[in-house]
């Protein structure tokens, strides 16, 4: 708890802006509307793109665990994530949005037992309110999993169709190295939250090298920018 609470004190010394005590009314500086921000892509790739006609609806921060099984081969293998994204649009354009997924990650990683309920209070007390759930499902087609980005529960109650099942188009190995999860895109299948979903600047979430076989499923920590496109 020591641990957690420094480490809190950190994201409000380095944003001002996350300061303000009343949650959910986004009293923060800047612009909200985000349809002319630009995700900072690494030049020279072609893997994960901005579609031709679509714009940044919404920025948000996921906070949450990628899972994995182990394989016979002694190697871990995706088995989907759970995470909560928080809606950080009215930062894009403050100097605070470049370091965030890395503030939030050190917040995380801080806390035991992966209650991600204490990093949804703490997030949503700096003015950064729930926007969607992320999960994964069954795949439409019965075979394999699919993510999905629920609203419906959150920043879109009582919008049914307030949720995107995708499938990734998109694939780039972490810039910042290898104990960071890939970049991708993500197109939409089904519901109307959004065309695009782009996972960018990741922070950890990769399991170890390998493991023995028939050993438990594990969740490995990590944060991500989602940025939904329409």
């Amino acid at each position: 708890m020591v641990a957690f609470n420094a480490l809190a004190s950190l994201l409000v010394s380095v944003s001002a802006v996350l300061a303000s005590p009343a949650p959910r009314t986004l009293p923060i500086p800047g612009n909200c509307n985000v349809t002319s921000a630009k995700p900072d892509l690494p030049s020279g790739q072609t893997n994960i793109t901005v579609p031709s006609g679509q714009v940044p609806e919404k920025i948000t921060l996921g906070v949450g665990v990628q899972n994995y099984t182990c394989t016979d081969a002694g190697t871990y293998t995706s088995a989907g994530a759970v995470a909560t994204l928080f809606d950080i649009s009215c930062i894009y354009d403050t100097s605070q949005y470049s370091t965030i997924t890395k503030v939030a990650y050190d917040i995380w990683n801080a806390i035991p037992n992966n209650e991600i309920s204490n990093v949804v209070e703490t997030f949503v007390k700096k003015a950064f309110p729930v926007f969607a759930d992320h999960y994964f499902i069954t795949s439409p087609s019965g075979t394999g999993i699919s993510p999905v980005f629920d609203a419906r529960a959150t920043s879109h109650k009582g919008d049914p169709n307030a949720f995107v099942l995708a499938a990734r188009t998109g694939d780039l190995a972490a810039p910042t190295g290898n104990q960071d999860i890939d970049w991708l895109q993500l197109s939409n299948v089904q519901g109307d939250l959004a065309k695009t979903v782009l996972r960018i600047d990741t922070q950890r979430g990769q399991p170890p090298s390998s493991c023995t076989p028939g050993s438990e499923l594990i969740s490995v920590k990590y944060t991500a920018a989602y940025w939904f496109l329409n």
